[in-house]
């Protein structure tokens, strides 16, 4: 299984750097969304909607809303409101993992309110994506949000394989440790600072906020991955699919992402 990840994992990187190699403005966005599509696809399976059909129009809404996102913020200039549609989802998700699992079953939390969830929690992802590298931080903002993610997730692996002993969050998640996730969060911020005082626009007061945005997207970067694999308990799924080998599906992959990308965009707009 591991060997499997880490070749999974080695494509992706591959594909994602000729992206960002070769790529740029809608172009990029345009790869961001596909991958945010597949998301939408296995989402809606988790959402309610078993059939083929329905899943596709699900997807294509998603679609057309991820057009408009892209519109508005050409146009208007909008993309730190829809930056806040998701983070105010994840804030909600945090409440009603509290409430676990009576307050995700389908008579509380029904398929109407799983399928808008869906659009708070994918919408915004590709433009928080695109946008990093078209602002101030560039490709080293972007560079910073994945390794808050993917040094969260590998130090939570090791950590919690080594030392993990006590449970995050059993119910939910009866594989995390706490142990995990604290070592989770000692490898991302031990990647994130020395990058961002080195590379990124920020010195003085503004690295220290900096260090206390990404300790929160740390949290929120567990958060993220707690909160699909709650919603995965309850729809009685293992993985939300099996495109990706030793990963499951793609929403698997990228959990922790889309609870990460609006903040971290939010948070750098302010501070940039």
């Amino acid at each position: 299984m591991l060997g499997q990840r880490i070749v999974t994992a080695a494509v992706l990187l591959v594909l994602l750097g000729a992206a960002l190699f070769w790529l740029d403005g809608g172009w990029l966005y345009g790869v961001f969304c596909l991958v945010a599509l597949g998301a939408a696809w296995e989402w809606a399976g988790i959402a309610g909607l078993p059939s083929r059909p329905e899943r596709a129009r699900y997807t294509l809404l998603i679609g057309a809303l991820l057009g408009a996102a892209w519109f508005a913020q050409v146009e208007y200039r909008l993309a730190p409101l829809i930056w806040m549609v998701g983070v105010l989802w994840w804030l909600l998700s945090f409440w009603l993992l509290r409430g676990f699992p009576a307050s995700l079953e389908i008579a509380r939390f029904g398929a109407r309110a799983r399928q808008t969830a869906g659009v708070a929690m994918i919408v915004p992802v590709p433009l928080a994506l695109s946008t990093l590298v078209d602002g101030a931080g560039g490709l080293v903002a972007l560079g910073t949000l994945f390794a808050i993610v993917w040094g969260a997730d590998v130090g939570a692996y090791f950590a919690g394989r080594a030392w993990g002993r006590n449970k995050l969050a059993p119910s939910v998640s009866p594989g995390k440790t706490r142990e995990g996730a604290w070592g989770g969060a000692v490898v991302a911020l031990a990647v994130v600072l020395p990058v961002a005082a080195l590379w990124l626009p920020v010195s003085g007061a503004g690295l220290a906020l900096f260090a206390l945005l990404a300790v929160v997207c740390v949290l929120v970067s567990i958060l993220g991955d707690l909160v699909e694999s709650a919603f995965k308990r309850v729809a009685g799924i293992k993985d939300s699919g099996a495109l990706l080998p030793g990963h499951g599906g793609v929403l698997d992959r990228v959990d922790s992402l889309l609870a990460v990308a609006p903040l971290f965009a939010l948070g750098l707009y302010w501070l940039l």
